[in-house]
């Protein structure tokens, strides 16, 4: 009998164009609808604690604010840095990272260093990896003598013609390639 019923009711349903709501079982339990189980009240509440089945969070929990508890060390090691710190000098470094030498500032072309004290040369994949481009970027001074260099180095290293846009108001040389490991050393 319910599932009849049921079946009517989406058929008046689809015919009318109308939409009516079924509660759960209640055909088949035989059960008289009421105005109020016909509808279901549903409110929603702007966050969380303004639901009524919270109390407060206050009432809830006893808590104390601490301006400097004793923990906080702990915690302040796993944040980040405001400003880098400056790099200790050193002989040789476990990563293989190589500090800027005094004599590059003389040069006629200068890479700046990243925040992090990094070189600049990233790799682009685009058109889902089959397009690879390596870019120097935060190039200053003479960026068509270093393009110039950049080609020789790779042609010298790779035995082949490597082709290069320069773009000298943004101060970046993209290289078509994986030419990342082969710039940074």
């Amino acid at each position: 009998m319910a599932t009849v019923w049921r079946s009517q009711c989406t058929f008046t349903r689809i015919l009318s164009g109308k939409t009516c709501r079924i509660l759960n079982n209640a055909a088949d339990l035989g059960s008289k609808l009421s105005p109020t189980s016909q509808s279901v009240t549903s409110r929603k509440y702007s966050n969380y604690a303004h639901s009524p089945l919270v109390k407060h969070i206050k009432e809830q929990y006893e808590f104390e604010v601490v301006k400097k508890p004793p923990e906080w060390t702990y915690v302040q090691r796993l944040l980040p840095f405001d400003t880098i710190p400056q790099v200790t000098p050193k002989e040789s470094y476990p990563s293989g990272w190589i500090p800027p030498k005094d004599e590059a500032k003389n040069l006629p072309f200068f890479i700046e260093r990243t925040r992090n004290h990094e070189l600049p040369i990233y790799l682009d994949i685009t058109f889902r990896g089959m397009r690879k481009v390596s870019a120097i970027r935060k190039i200053e001074g003479d960026i068509w003598l270093m393009n110039d260099e950049v080609k020789e180095y790779l042609k010298n290293k790779y035995c082949r013609y490597v082709e290069t846009r320069v773009h000298e108001l943004g101060g970046f040389i993209e290289v078509k390639g994986d030419f990342v490991n082969a710039l940074r050393w």
